[in-house]
Order: structure tokens, then C-alpha cells, then sequence
């Protein structure tokens, strides 16, 4: 990537991210944002939490302890506790996310130093540490949006409880509309998702889509000792396997595909609370044999997996506030030329299509089915021809140099004030 142009000039970034490497899947995007910045002649320094993403246990060599330093690829960062979970309880999920953000928030003085702050926001708890660091040291932050609060939390079925739900709603709203008034500038992953921020007041908005690591995620081959029977039409999912994945309808897709097309299979890359119902669910329709379950990998061995396949699955359920996002899994794809089968609704979809892609309803067997129908009918030269086009869709669209690009704009404008956020003092 290329460095600082004449007239640009290096920044002193601070970064608060509640993920970071060497957690994986979508909890990885933080890692190619620093990188990419920092290659463009700016000194980046990242405040985190320790990696405990998807299983919620604290990755081995990593102790948690009040503050933790850390180099990583020429890089600064600084590590603070949290309470790690990732299950499907309400209150431990929530205490994960509050505690990030007051641990964050008690130590983003480590930035005081910075030009400007780039704020991860995905929970938007985290915005909490970018006021305290503008109100402390006058340091304006810009927000990068990754999903819609409070949305996440209500229309999700995070909070069980209607009444607590929608107290939770109008509280977070206001925190929300406080922080966007604040920012310098927001930045949003998708086209919808940056209309609605607008229309609820944000400042300064602007698209920017996520991209992945480049250096990971290229056009790989099979290895000569595959992991998965080359007999079969692998579908594969990669990356957290939750609830709001919509991962049973996947599962019930493959076992209607397989009457008529009896090599069509799953294989499943990831972990999560879903496992084991969805272990059960295969079982249950007599498809266990055709639905692997490979469990967490390495990024690093993510290239070579997925050329296995035929196609790679992108799903979620069919709610309201996923029409405005883009699962991570798809740049990951399209860089790696993978074709994609895309079960979500809105900008995904949209996306998808217009790289070569498949794309139905979400949570809908029948079309899902038939679309594995479809992959497994094309012959292995059709699949590598869309796998292409979604490479170069990827590289036009949604590619780091755009991306850091786009950032790096926004990031300046806030250092140079012609944001209309508060200054810095």
C-alpha cells in the first residue's frame, strides 16, 4: 500500500477497539484497519481488550491483569481486562461489554498524546472511552460504525424482557445521539447503514465498507491432502456460530439439497454458543454425516480451507437491522475468489449480486436449497470463473486502498478541525 502523498502528513493515532488479533473472523477487521493506517506513514497505537473471541475463555499466553503492553507488527498496543463471555446470557454479555468500556475508559489517558482517535464502535459502549479522551485531552476521535445500536440489542432477542428491552432502547438511543453529536466524523460499513445514522442526527457521514487482511486472504489452492472428501459439494460456513446466524436453515438447506443432489455437504469453521443444538439439528435429520463441524481456526489456514469448497455461505437471520450490514465473510471470500451463496437481506445481498454472487431470503430453506442445487450443478471451471469476478469486485469496491484511504480523509479533517465536533482544547 502506498505511503503518505506530498502535502499529507503523519498522524498520531489512538485506536480503541474491543477486539483485536489475534482474535479471528469479523473480530480481526480491527487488526487490518491499524496495519493499513500504519502503512501509510502514521504512528498507530491500539488500547484493547485481552482475546477471548468466540469461546469467551482468554486465549493461552495471554493472563488477564489491569493493563497489559504489547508490540505486534510494529505496533503499540495496550491490553485492559474485561469480563470475557460470549454465551447466551443477557447479563454476562452485558457485563462483558460494560466492563471493556470503563476499563477502556480508566486508561485511554495512554492516548492523550494522539492527533486523533479512531473508535471501533462495535459494542457502542466503546464510544464511552472516546468522550472521556476528548473531554480529558481535547483529542477529537471519528466513529466507525460496525452495527446499528440500539438495534443490536433490542430487535436481536438479546434482552429477553419486552419492558427492560425497551427501557434499554431509549437509554441507549440517548447515549447514542450524545456521542454522535460529539464525534468529528462517522463513518458507516454500507450504504443503509450510513442513511440511518443520518436521519438519526449523526454529523459528517460517510460509507466507508470494511475490507480484510490482504496479506492473509488471496486466491489459494486445495492441498494435496485435503481435509474434506474432494467426492463431496462442499458448502462452507465460516465464522462465529451463534444464534443470529440463521445456521439452522443453512443446516436444513444442505439436507433438502441432498436428495437431489446427494454430494452436497456443510462444513462449518468457527465456534459459539450454537454448536451444540446445531450438532442435534443435523442429527436429528439424519445429515450428521454430511455436516462437519471443523471448529476455530487459525486465519492463517483460512485461504487454503476455503478453496476446498464450492461455495461459501454467508447467513443470518431475517431481522430488521441486518439489512444494513455486510458480514465480514464476504470481503473474506471475494478476496480469495470464493463464489458466494448469500442468505441476507439488504446491502449484503446487493453486494453479493453485483460480484457474481447467489443470493435468497434469509431463513428460507427451500431457496437456500436450491441455490446449493445450483452450485453443485456448475461445473468446477464456472465456480472459478465468479470466484474471479468476486476478486475483482473486491479489489474495485471494497479493497484496503479505498478503505484506509477513506479513513485516513476522515481522520484529517478532524485534526485540521473542519469537523463540527468539539474542539480540541
Amino acid at each position: 500500500m502506498d505511503g503518505l502523498c506530498p502535502g499529507e502528513f503523519a498522524m498520531r493515532i489512538g485506536m480503541v477497539t474491543q477486539w483485536y488479533e489475534p482474535e479471528p473472523g469479523a473480530a480481526a477487521h480491527p487488526t487490518a484497519i491499524a496495519r493499513a493506517l500504519a502503512s501509510r506513514g502514521h504512528d498507530v497505537r491500539v488500547l484493547t481488550g485481552f482475546p477471548s473471541y468466540p469461546n469467551g475463555r482468554v486465549y493461552p499466553g495471554y493472563r488477564m491483569t489491569w493493563r497489559q503492553r504489547e508490540a505486534r507488527d510494529g505496533l503499540q498496543l495496550m491490553r485492559v481486562p474485561d469480563v470475557p463471555s460470549h454465551d447466551d446470557s443477557a447479563w454476562r454479555r452485558a457485563a462483558s461489554l460494560t466492563s471493556f468500556a470503563l476499563s477502556a475508559t480508566a486508561h485511554v489517558r495512554w492516548l492523550r498524546d494522539a492527533d486523533v482517535c479512531l473508535t471501533y464502535l462495535t459494542p457502542a459502549t466503546v464510544g464511552l472511552a472516546s468522550l472521556r479522551l476528548h473531554r480529558a485531552a481535547g483529542v477529537p476521535f471519528v466513529l466507525y460504525v460496525q452495527d446499528l445500536w440500539p438495534e443490536s440489542v433490542t430487535a436481536s432477542g438479546f434482552i429477553g424482557d419486552p419492558r427492560v428491552a425497551h427501557a434499554a432502547e431509549r437509554v441507549i438511543a440517548r447515549g447514542l445521539a450524545a456521542l454522535y453529536r460529539r464525534a468529528h466524523g462517522v463513518a458507516a460499513i454500507s450504504p443503509s447503514m450510513a442513511a440511518t445514522l443520518q436521519a438519526r442526527g449523526a454529523p459528517r457521514v460517510r460509507c466507508v465498507p470494511n475490507w480484510i487482511d490482504e496479506h492473509i486472504f488471496a486466491p489459494a489452492l486445495p492441498p494435496s491432502r485435503p481435509e474434506l472428501d474432494p467426492a463431496r459439494t462442499w458448502m462452507m460456513y465460516a465464522g462465529g456460530i451463534g444464534d443470529v446466524q440463521g445456521l439452522d436453515t443453512v443446516i436444513r438447506a444442505v439436507a433438502r439439497a441432498a436428495v437431489s443432489r446427494p454430494t452436497v455437504a456443510l462444513a462449518l469453521v468457527g465456534d459459539g454458543v450454537a454448536v451444540p443444538r446445531l450438532r442435534a439439528l443435523a442429527a436429528s435429520l439424519g445429515v450428521e454425516d454430511r455436516v462437519v463441524f471443523m471448529g476455530p481456526r487459525p486465519m492463517s489456514q483460512m485461504p487454503t480451507l476455503m478453496a476446498q469448497a464450492a461455495s461459501q455461505v454467508v447467513s443470518l437471520k431475517n431481522l430488521p437491522l441486518f439489512s444494513g450490514t455486510i458480514p465480514s465473510k464476504v470481503q473474506a471470500s471475494f478476496a480469495c475468489e470464493r463464489l458466494v451463496v448469500c442468505a441476507v437481506a439488504g446491502d449484503a445481498a446487493t453486494v453479493v449480486r453485483d460480484a457474481g454472487g447467489l443470493t435468497v431470503p434469509p431463513e428460507d430453506v427451500s431457496s437456500l436449497a436450491q441455490a446449493f442445487v445450483e452450485v453443485a450443478s456448475m461445473s468446477a471451471a464456472r465456480r472459478d470463473e465468479l470466484g474471479r469476478q468476486a476478486r475483482r469486485y473486491y479489489l474495485e469496491h471494497l479493497g484496503a486502498g479505498s478503505g484506509a484511504a477513506a479513513l485516513e480523509g476522515m481522520l484529517e479533517d478532524a485534526v485540521n478541525g473542519r469537523g463540527e465536533g468539539g474542539r480540541r482544547g
